[in-house]
């Protein structure tokens, strides 16, 4: 579990719920599932992404790590859905106030399988609030065969930045947000845009735009 907004939290507890499965998140999301939306203490693992967590876990070595949110405010988002009457910013606002963890920290993973291969899940990190010094770092401490990282808006010079930092073998990038901000009027630039401007700064890089229906064999 990234983090708590709710348009990436909402579908969690009903999954574990539906299939057994176990959740690793952060300490408030998961005190927030286990009170909240009663999912038992044994089916939930912390990890903190402050200190740069681990946890192994059946089939796989978990890392976590902090990575940076584009600017949201909360109170102001809902004060200005009040202002204009939009009912749609207005629902989201509130939902995220009361059915989901809007304070968590965000959180990206990095998964080593038993033969060695790695792959790391930024989420939305590749935006304008990371600075270089903070995704070189990552990059120091974790080889990463496979980056998984979201595209959005107008973050393709934060793409490429990350990619030149990170230096993944393989690149999937998806679009975090595409039927959100759609319903909020948000834009973003075209998916292939940024699939090409990794690829004409990375030619050794392999990238790939996951859409519905993707699959990757590794």
């Amino acid at each position: 579990m990234t983090h708590g907004h709710e348009e990436h939290f909402l579908d969690v507890p009903v999954i574990a719920h539906a299939t057994g499965a176990t959740v690793v998140g952060s300490p408030s999301v998961c005190t927030f599932l286990k009170w909240r939306r009663g999912l038992p203490a044994a089916r939930l693992k912390v990890i903190d992404p402050k200190t740069f967590g681990t946890l192994s876990l059946p089939g796989f070595k978990l890392s976590a790590f902090r990575w940076k949110h584009r600017d949201i405010n909360l109170p102001r988002a809902l004060t200005r859905a009040v202002f204009h009457g939009n009912a749609t910013q207005l629902s989201w606002a509130w939902s995220s106030a009361t059915r989901a963890p809007f304070y968590a920290p965000y959180t990206g993973f990095h998964v080593e399988l038993p033969g060695g291969l790695t792959i790391m899940n930024y989420n939305e990190g590749l935006n304008t609030k990371m600075t270089d010094a903070e995704i070189a770092d990552l990059g120091r401490r974790h080889r990463t065969d496979v980056l998984l990282a979201g595209m959005q808006l107008n973050f393709m010079a934060d793409v490429v930045r990350g990619v030149g930092a990170l230096r993944p073998k393989v690149l999937v990038l998806y679009p975090p947000h595409e039927k959100f901000h759609a319903m909020m009027g948000a834009v973003s630039e075209p998916w292939p845009s940024f699939g090409n401007a990794v690829r004409s700064r990375f030619p050794d890089v392999e990238v790939h735009l996951a859409e519905p229906g993707f699959a990757l064999s590794l």
